[in-house]
């Protein structure tokens, strides 16, 4: 998914000969709809949330927020979607109260981030959410040979195997798929939080 996705964005625009044309446009709003069946009535943070567009897509939440290290992609997301209560702040040192959200949604940013940062930000979701609460994660994986995406943006993208093993020793892994991006081999998972 291109970083930092918005409407306007003419990458992300609806082409002349349909909608689903755009592979980017359409795998943020299935990232979203699978995220959509797990937050009903839910306090919900997005992790980064770019500039708010897919978070504005979970409809049936209680109450929605959404952090991002950017303040461009911030302000746009306070000025396009008054039903998200946004902050600054980075995955690293969430600033959020322990126990304060009921699911953390993180798609497409554990790979912008160094192994140490993403092992910080594991324990900080752990932290910010309820008991029971849920962790919603998708990030590419290396391919059969060891290969990454090839995206420059991208940190540390793991090994199956090593992504699986960092996600047990923190949560309980409910689902977890592989499947094909639009950039490569992906993971979607879903962790519940044990405290």
């Amino acid at each position: 998914m291109a970083e930092r996705a918005h409407p306007e964005d003419p990458g992300f625009k609806p082409r002349l000969w349909g909608f689903w044309q755009n592979r980017y446009r359409r795998n943020l709003f299935r990232r979203y709809k699978f995220c959509s069946r797990y937050v009903k009535d839910k306090i919900v943070l997005d992790i980064p949330c770019g500039v708010g567009w897919g978070t504005s897509l979970l409809k049936m939440a209680k109450k929605l927020y959404g952090i991002d290290i950017s303040k461009e992609a911030v302000q746009y997301g306070v000025q396009h979607y008054k039903n998200i209560t946004f902050a600054m702040g980075n995955m690293n040192n969430i600033p959020f109260s322990d126990n304060s959200m009921d699911a953390i949604i993180c798609l497409e940013g554990f790979e912008h981030v160094d192994k140490e940062t993403g092992l910080k930000f594991l324990s900080e979701a752990k932290r910010v959410c309820r008991s029971e609460g849920i962790l919603i994660l998708t990030c590419p994986i290396l391919n059969e040979k060891g290969e990454s995406s090839g995206n420059p943006y991208h940190i540390k993208e793991y090994e199956y195997s090593e992504l699986v093993e960092i996600l047990k020793q923190h949560f309980q892994i409910d689902f977890l798929k592989i499947f094909k991006g639009p950039d490569g081999r992906e993971v979607k998972t879903v962790c519940k939080i044990v405290k």
